[in-house]
Order: structure tokens, then sequence, then C-alpha cells
């Protein structure tokens, strides 16, 4: 059986705080594009669920934790398993509630390249997509069914975002 939750790879060669400033304050700061780097790394990696696994596998959350790898070298968080419905099944927006713990929420008004959009995917849903803002006209999302995208960010996705975060520490 293949891990396709992968192994951690090393962070991405990031800027860091100055040596005059607290242990807290010399953690990894990416940059936007940073980030986007990260998300566009992951392009053709075919989709499968639940998996994080760059090239091999992966789905909308497990892109978003491949980035955070890529970003900041271990796992915000290991997920628990969860179903293709698990938002109409739960009712709870589970997928909110980690991005609230681990990112910085944002007005979605201010959303700006390498922000995590989270979709609902109809009126009424639990928000259970996600994707990083690559530019002000595209996102990158594995989304099932095809391989990790660089796709437009059309109005269709524009009405659904439910929420935007930034990844922790971003230096812009």
């Amino acid at each position: 059986m293949v891990n396709l939750t992968g192994p951690r790879p090393a962070p991405l060669s990031l800027a860091r705080a100055g040596e005059g400033e607290s242990q807290h304050a010399r953690e990894i700061r990416p940059t936007p594009d940073d980030v986007v780097a990260a998300a566009r790394s992951w392009i053709g990696t075919p989709y499968h669920h639940q998996a994080s696994l760059k090239g091999v596998g992966t789905d909308c959350l497990g892109l978003i934790r491949g980035v955070w790898r890529d970003l900041y070298g271990t796992e915000a968080e290991r997920p628990p398993g969860y179903s293709r419905d698990w938002g109409e099944a739960s009712g709870e927006e589970t997928l909110i509630a980690a991005a609230t713990r681990h990112l910085v929420r944002k007005d979605i008004a201010r959303a700006t390249p390498g922000d995590v959009l989270v979709f609902r995917m109809r009126e009424g849903a639990v928000a259970k997509h996600a994707a990083v803002l690559a530019t002000p006209g595209t996102i990158v999302h594995a989304i099932e069914d095809r391989l990790a995208a660089e796709i437009p960010f059309s109005n269709w996705w524009r009405r659904r975002v439910a929420a935007v975060y930034s990844f922790p520490g971003i230096e812009t």
C-alpha cells in the first residue's frame, strides 16, 4: 500500500526574522510568492481522496496541507479520516474550524495571491472545498476526477467563497 500522506519535505528557503528578535519572531516568514510557488508545485498531481503526496495524489485539503508542509516543514494538524460527503453528513463547519485554528482569517474582499480560499459548493451548504489564490484571476486547487491545476478564478468560484485566510507569518 502506498503512503499517500507522504514524507515531510524540507521547507522552502524562506527569509527569517532578524537576530535581535525573540525566538517566536524567528519563525519562518513565508511570502505570498512562496505560497503560490508551493501551490503550483502540486499542479499535475492526480486527485486522490484524503491524500497529500505531491505527484502521487491529493484532494483539496491535502493540497493545503502539502503547501503548509512545503512552507513550514511539518504538518499543522493531521486530520481524521473523512468521507466524500462529510459536510452533508455532519452539518458542521469542520473545514472552516480547522482553517481558523491554523491560518489567519481575512476579510473576503481583501483576498490577495497566496491566500487560502474556502468555498461553499452550493448556497446553504457547509464549506468543503479549498484552494490557493495564485493571481487575482486564478486559483490552484485539487478537485475530484481532475489533476491539481491552476484554473480561472471565475465568477462561478467567486460567488462561492465562504472564507479567506492567509498562512501565518506572511510577509508582504
